[in-house]
């Protein structure tokens, strides 16, 4: 997995605040070449609005610091004495420190609305998803459902980087792997290939280094397997939900065996 993929997070909020930054440095220009019809007011409106917009398209870092860097330009461009960090008047102070509050305020709302509106639309994702996923489970013949079709299924649905189902069996732990066409999902299976003794739980455990998680598919005490993804976007409930539809799907398969023999 490359540089870029590992720390995209990182570099998306970096960019945005070098993005705000610049914009807050272009209207301070503006506003000031244009003096003659624009003034300390006018500015601090044009301050809010990207400050606004910072918070509704990054996160509350990158609101808050566009809201630093508005108050500092604020204070040092529009501010007596204009051309220092200096405030002699207690009514400009009075000013920053209104400007100051809105700004750190209008950050938060802003951000939690959009961290709210996110987080509801990645429900009603995964929700589909584990529908669909439920469909499918219970729409295939016994003679028909493999574990590698399981693993396959879910990697398409839920868009995995990684999904295998590990089985312990004969001594050893087994992996059922799906389909995944990504870097990670090279590096997890080169990462099990190299073994070349029975895999415990501990070992399995160090891939949780490549942001692998693991999840129990139970029925009641009983442990049929292990699921183990990699997503950035599923959340451990929804990886627990599908565990769970899963296990469900192998004890119905237990049993009806159990119930020819």
């Amino acid at each position: 997995m490359n540089f870029i993929s590992r720390h995209r997070a990182i570099l998306i909020r970096f960019g945005l605040i070098f993005v705000f930054t610049a914009a807050i440095l272009v209207t301070t220009r503006l506003t000031l070449e244009f003096g003659a019809i624009t003034n300390a007011p006018t500015a601090a409106f044009s301050f809010l609005i990207l400050v606004l917009l910072s918070a509704f398209f990054g996160d509350f870092v990158v609101a808050i610091t566009t809201s630093l860097v508005a108050t500092l330009c604020f204070n040092y461009f529009y501010l007596p004495p204009v051309g220092t960090f200096n405030i002699d008047a207690f009514s400009d102070w009075i000013s920053l420190a209104a400007f100051l509050l809105t700004s750190v305020a209008i950050s938060g709302l802003t951000s939690s609305a959009a961290r709210n509106k996110a987080r509801v639309n990645e429900m009603d994702k995964a929700l589909t998803q584990l529908t669909k996923f439920g469909v499918w489970l219970l729409s295939i013949p016994d003679e028909k459902l493999t574990l590698t079709g399981i693993a396959e299924e879910a990697t398409r649905i839920f868009s995995l980087e990684y999904c295998s189902l590990h089985v312990y069996s004969e001594g050893k732990w087994c992996h059922f792997t799906g389909t995944a066409a990504s870097d990670i999902s090279r590096e997890i299976e080169s990462h099990l290939l190299l073994k070349d003794h029975p895999t415990d739980l501990m070992e399995m455990a160090d891939e949780n280094a490549l942001g692998v998680r693991y999840m129990e598919i139970n029925q009641g005490k009983m442990m049929l397997a292990l699921l183990s993804v990699r997503s950035m976007t599923l959340s451990t409930s929804a990886i627990g939900t599908m565990a769970y539809m899963i296990g469900i799907r192998l004890m119905k398969i237990m049993k009806d065996k159990e119930s020819l023999t």
